[in-house]
Parts: structure tokens; C-alpha cells; sequence
């Protein structure tokens, strides 16, 4: 049963929660997609991105379905790559841009009226883009130290006014440590969790390093809007967890609605 807090989430309050976005294809290794995605879930990831160009617009729908009743009981929020129009169909409750110069204002209209939008960045240039345009709501960066650092100073991730952003690419457990070093704060992943033996922990054991640098005043005011208040862990930022022994799924549909060249393979 949900938390009534978890009711009042709003999807900008589940974005800047999500330390953790894990990005898949429809045919993962595991053969089977709403296993995976509930164990990413279980180890803490807070947002699902379907990233796969070979599927047509009645795949890309069953499968986000899937990652739907996956994520619904923690209200995690599921991302819809490149295409506004099944994103409009899907009622997601954000879309994720590649780097292509497409209009983030023109996707927007295909949306409900709170839907969000990335942005996948790959320079300076594009990050500078992001940040001033008020169509994109969070963005995606190549994870080399210097981008991760320009990053970080053009939208510092403890400054409650700054755009949410990832680092992505070739992250796992064993370097995450490289990218949080030189700034980041969140990170978008793919390999490490959908090829691992057992995504649920490679999933936590990113989350875990990720919490250990959310600690402290310096991310509070990003999340909360106001220092005081503790960082929250996977368990309470995502009720149902406990007592669900690693399995999330929930059944039916509806429950919550809702990178670019930053592919889930690359990631």
C-alpha cells in the first residue's frame, strides 16, 4: 500500500529524488524486461528509460507498459526516448531528447501539461542549451571528467535552482566514484545493470555510492527546497520496497505515467 507522501509526489519531485536512471532496450539479456526493471527498481533506481531504436511505435508501447507495472507502486518515473508522439500516447510523464538540434518546445506539445523533458548533451555548447532553455526540465552528459566538471558548474547539482542533470557512459559500481569526483550527482547507466549477473546489486551498489555523496546540507536544499531535513534512502524514497523481498512489479496499469545520442548501450 502507498504511502500517502508518495501520492503528493509531484513528477518534478520524483526527478530531483532520482539519483540513479537506468536506461534499456526492449530485449534485454535476462529475456525478460519487467524482471529487469523491477530489480533495477529494488536496487534503486528512480527512473527507467526505454532507449531502443528498432522497435516500431506498438512496441515501444508494449514495452514501456511493462516498465510501467514495474515501477507504478514507487511511482518511478518511466522516459520515452526521441519520440513526442508516443510519449502524447503513452501519457509519459517525460521525454528524453537526443542531441539532434530538435525543438524541445515542439515535443513539449504532444505532453500533458506536466510532463518533463531531457536533454542528451555532448559539449559545453549543448549543456549551455539545456540550461537556457526553458523547455528542458534535466540533461544528460558525457561522462569524461571535463564535461562532468563544466556540468557542474553551469548547474550546480546543490542549487535548488539548477536544472537536475546525469552523467552517462560507460559507468559502473567500480567507476562511478571517477564521475562523482568531478561533480556528478546523478548517473544514467545501462550495461552495468541490465548485464549484470544480478542487476538488482549492481543497481544498489551504484546507489549506494551515489547516497554516500547525496550526504550532507549540500544536496538538501536540491531535493527539499530547504536545508534540515535528511537525504531519504532508497526505502523511503520509494515506499513498498521493504517486505517485497526484491520483487516490485505490480500488476495492472495506469499507475505512473511516465537519452540523445547518449544511447543505453553506450551507457
Amino acid at each position: 500500500m502507498l504511502r500517502p507522501v508518495t501520492v503528493l509526489l509531484g513528477v518534478e519531485a520524483r526527478l530531483r529524488r532520482t539519483r540513479l536512471l537506468f536506461a534499456t532496450d526492449a530485449r534485454p539479456p535476462s529475456g525478460d524486461l519487467e524482471s529487469l526493471a523491477s530489480a533495477a527498481i529494488a536496487g534503486g533506481a528512480g527512473m527507467i528509460a526505454l532507449v531502443d531504436d528498432a522497435l516500431d511505435a506498438r512496441g515501444q508501447l508494449d514495452a514501456l507498459e511493462a516498465l510501467r507495472r514495474a515501477g507504478e507502486r514507487q511511482q518511478v518515473l518511466v522516459a520515452v526516448y526521441n519520440d513526442a508522439d508516443v510519449a502524447g500516447e503513452f501519457a509519459a510523464d517525460v521525454l528524453l531528447l537526443p542531441d539532434d538540434g530538435s525543438s524541445a518546445k515542439k515535443a513539449r506539445r504532444a505532453l500533458h501539461e506536466n510532463a518533463l523533458i531531457g536533454r542528451s548533451c555532448r559539449g559545453e555548447a549543448d549543456i549551455d542549451a539545456a540550461v537556457a532553455d526553458p523547455d528542458v526540465n534535466f540533461f544528460v552528459v558525457d561522462s569524461d571528467a571535463a564535461t562532468v566538471g563544466y556540468a557542474a558548474k553551469a548547474a550546480p547539482p546543490s542549487n535548488p535552482d539548477a536544472k537536475p542533470w546525469f552523467a552517462a557512459g560507460g559507468i559502473t559500481p567500480g567507476n562511478v566514484d571517477e564521475a562523482l569526483g568531478a561533480g556528478a550527482r546523478r548517473v544514467m547507466v545501462s550495461r552495468a545493470i541490465e548485464r549484470a549477473g544480478d542487476p538488482q546489486a549492481a543497481a544498489s551498489a551504484l546507489d549506494e555510492r551515489l547516497a554516500k555523496a547525496w550526504q550532507g546540507a549540500d544536496m538538501e536544499a536540491a531535493i527539499f527546497g530547504h536545508p534540515g531535513r535528511p537525504v531519504m534512502s532508497a526505502e523511503e524514497a520509494f515506499p513498498g520496497l521493504a517486505g517485497t523481498g526484491g520483487s516490485v512489479g505490480g500488476s495492472g496499469g495506469g499507475g505512473t505515467r511516465g537519452s540523445g545520442s547518449t544511447r543505453a548501450e553506450d551507457s
